[in-house]
């Protein structure tokens, strides 16, 4: 696979994988590698081989570059159509912890990046609503598991059902905001892993970062003030109920999607 890889790359030309430290890094939907040598050091994503039936790659590739000229995210040197894709390393970061939201300075550097995006009125490209990716995603489960879902399931297709009426407008969102996906140096946040961007609630983002840091309900109520704080009020039991839902659809996406890292060996 890399070897195939390297030759269609043309940082990489005249390399082979054996000019590296090579290292795989998490991941589930993509095996990721970290390509170190000398003279540069790269992040190396491969898709797995189900992963593109669920992911628009043109709206990613489109998302991501408005990121980039925000400046909220690093510039992709090299991606292909199936996704594979080739990003220096951002070596002076380290992921977002969930301790660094009860930091009101981070949680404040955090929350300007997200409002730098959804307020930014660019158009991004896809389109995600709650209700079809809850009943793709249940939909690969397999029965006895779906079984043991189906109370929560019907629960959220209500809540879901309600939150249509009274959601707001759709703006520019990231939609993946766990805390391996904000990454913090002495200067900014970076927000990586743009696969699952689209226009989406402004609540989507909020719900997802305060189920990530596994906010309480009084500082999942200080991320909305601090987000609000110069813009329009945002209501807490919507964001309430994006939490329950988006908590769900992560489970159902875990349990049908996560795979033994021995499926897609270099």
């Amino acid at each position: 696979m890399l070897d195939e890889l390297f030759a269609r790359i043309p940082a990489l030309a005249g390399l082979t994988p054996a000019d590296f430290e090579i290292s795989r890094l998490p991941g589930y939907t993509n095996v990721i590698f970290r390509l170190r040598r000398a003279d540069a050091d790269w992040i190396l994503r491969v898709p797995r081989a189900t992963t593109n039936a669920f992911i628009d790659r043109e709206a990613e590739r489109r998302n991501q570059q408005i990121a980039v000229e925000l400046g909220l995210a690093p510039e992709v040197s090299w991606q292909d159509a199936g996704g594979a894709s080739l990003t220096p390393t951002l070596t002076a970061t380290r992921h977002l912890r969930p301790r660094d939201l009860a930091d009101a300075a981070l949680r404040a550097r955090v929350l300007d990046a997200l409002r730098r995006l959804h307020r930014s009125g660019r158009e991004f490209r896809g389109r995600v609503e709650l209700a079809t990716l809850l009943e793709r995603y249940a939909g690969r489960l397999p029965a006895a598991q779906r079984a043991c879902f189906a109370p929560r399931l019907e629960q959220c297709r209500w809540v879901i059902g309600r939150l249509e009426a009274v959601d707001a407008e759709p703006v520019p969102s990231h939609n993946d905001l766990v805390l391996e996906n904000l990454l913090l140096d002495r200067s900014r946040i970076w927000l990586i892993d743009w696969e699952y961007s689209a226009p989406a609630s402004p609540y989507w983002d909020l719900a997802t970062l305060a189920n990530a840091a596994d906010l309480d309900y009084a500082q999942s109520r200080q991320l909305l003030l601090d987000y609000c704080a110069d813009g329009e009020p945002l209501d807490e039991s919507i964001l309430f109920d994006y939490r329950g839902v988006l908590r769900l659809l992560a489970d159902c996406w875990m349990a049908a999607f996560a795979r033994d890292d021995g499926d897609a060996d270099a």
